[in-house]
Parts: structure tokens; C-alpha cells; sequence
């Protein structure tokens, strides 16, 4: 848009202005895929249920660069520096599980989540806290799929319901991470 102009306007300016008038920065893919009546219809499926029933679980992760800014302010002329090193450092992941307005068996970890390490979470660490007839809800990552997670769950008389695509504000847990990853910034 800034070279479509006739005079030397930078892409920040025009981004300012169009904030201005009430545009904001968005994603370019995803939530045309969302379908309203599979979100309305896993609503009425959950609606029923005692909340003491519904066991959100999800999972979470930070590099050292999350928290890192990409630009600060300085006297012209003078070099900024940060206050981070630039050495990259590892990943720390974690997952938890969300019921009744209570955390459950929180679990974190150096590297990112996989298949393995969320069967092992889920098999000796959540499922033995479980009451048989809970539901847990998870959303649609490739690695709460397949494997041994619906014979774990079943063999504890529990059951698995999946969030339906692109639909991050019906996962109860999403708010607890938001304001985690928001504390762990603060203190970093």
C-alpha cells in the first residue's frame, strides 16, 4: 500500500493510520473453516453436562525469544543494547488440565509437546486423578490423535469430545495460558 503512494510514506504510517480508523493486524488464513453450526452444536452437546464432568486439556510453550522485543529506544546516534543475550535457549513447554475452576496435574517440560510425552502425561499423571464418566475436551493438534490416548481414557471409564476447528474460545483452559504466559513475561 505505501508504494501504491504517491509521496514517501512508510508501511508503519499507513499502519498507524488504518489503527486509527479502527483496523487491527490479522492472521491471513484459518477462520473461514470455522462452521458455526459444528461450534453451535458441540455447545448444545457440552451444555448438558455438569461442569465437574468437562476436563479441558491443553498444552503451551515459550522460547527465550518470546519475551524479546525487536526494537528499543536510544539518543540518536548511540548503540541499543539489550538486556537479553542473543544466545538461543531452549523451549520450555507445559500442559495442564482445567476442571470446575480448578488446575489439575500441571506439567512442564524442556522441547516441545509430542505424542509420547502427552500419552506419558496423560497416562500417569492425569488419568489416575480422573473420575470415571468425565469427558475430556482437547483441541484438534495431531498429536491428541491416534495413538494409545483413546484406549488410556476409555480403560478409565472416561471419554474424549475435540474442540471443533478454530474454535480456541470454547477451550476454558486458553484463558488460564493467556494469563500464565503473561505473568512469566512479566517476571522474565
Amino acid at each position: 500500500m505505501a508504494q501504491l503512494w504517491d509521496d514517501d510514506i512508510s508501511p508503519r504510517t499507513i499502519s498507524r493510520a488504518l489503527k486509527k480508523i479502527g483496523f487491527t493486524r490479522k492472521k491471513t488464513y484459518g477462520y473461514q473453516e470455522r462452521d458455526q453450526q459444528q461450534r453451535e452444536a458441540f455447545i448444545a452437546q457440552i451444555q448438558h453436562m455438569e461442569p465437574e464432568g468437562l476436563v479441558y486439556l491443553d498444552e503451551a510453550g515459550m522460547n527465550s525469544q518470546d519475551s524479546d522485543y525487536p526494537y528499543g529506544y536510544c539518543q540518536e546516534g548511540q548503540r541499543f543494547h539489550t538486556l537479553k543475550s542473543g544466545k538461543r535457549q531452549g523451549r520450555v513447554s507445559y500442559m495442564a488440565a482445567w476442571c470446575y475452576q480448578q488446575l489439575l496435574t500441571p506439567f512442564t517440560f524442556e522441547g516441545c509437546c509430542n505424542r509420547t510425552v502427552f500419552e506419558l502425561w496423560l497416562e500417569f499423571i492425569l488419568i489416575p486423578t480422573l473420575k470415571p464418566g468425565q469427558t475430556l475436551v482437547l483441541d484438534n493438534a495431531t498429536f491428541h490423535k491416534g495413538g494409545r490416548q483413546a484406549e488410556l481414557v476409555e480403560a478409565a471409564q472416561c471419554r474424549l469430545l475435540y474442540l471443533r476447528p478454530y474454535s480456541p474460545d470454547l477451550n476454558k483452559i486458553e484463558k488460564c495460558w493467556s494469563w500464565l504466559k503473561a505473568r512469566i513475561r512479566h517476571c522474565t
